[in-house]
């Protein structure tokens, strides 16, 4: 996994959740945020959150917020 295969897959995918980043390429977590970090940093990638316990939301999550990316960047 490179900086261009997640720079593909959010560009592909317009926003995901670090876990499925991760679950995609098979990685662990903290690998897969150091190198969004690095997109984040180039302005590329925004990290949004909303709250746990929003409209539709089932409330089985512990009730923090959810994080996603967003490719906001070239590509897009």
């Amino acid at each position: 996994m490179t900086l261009t295969d997640i720079k593909n897959y959010l560009s592909k995918e317009g926003s995901a959740s670090l876990a499925e980043i991760a679950r995609y390429f098979q990685a662990d977590q903290s690998l897969v945020e150091s190198m969004i970090d690095r997109w984040i940093l180039k302005g590329r990638v925004v990290a949004r959150t909303s709250p746990a316990h929003g409209p539709g939301c089932c409330g089985k999550c512990s009730g923090e917020s959810h994080m996603w990316y967003e490719w906001v960047g070239e590509g897009a």
